[in-house]
């Protein structure tokens, strides 16, 4: 996957990335995986809206996020 960041929200399906190339990267039915305060999260793709911006199935349920690698 390309480098960039994402931004996630707790209790928040959207996630928005800078750097990042989702379109070309992932699709429905794909999974991120990312490291939030030391904790690793799968997290399953339920659609793509832009190259900067991805719905997750569910709601994230970690905390808080900008930045995240």
């Amino acid at each position: 996957m390309s480098a960039g960041t994402l931004t996630l929200t707790n209790n928040s399906a959207a996630v928005s990335g800078s750097g990042t190339a989702f379109t070309t990267e992932l699709s429905a039915g794909d999974f991120i995986v990312v490291t939030v305060g030391g904790v690793p999260y799968t997290l399953p793709v339920k659609s793509v809206e832009s190259g900067t911006a991805l719905t997750l199935v569910s709601n994230f349920t970690g905390p808080t996020q900008a930045g995240a690698a």
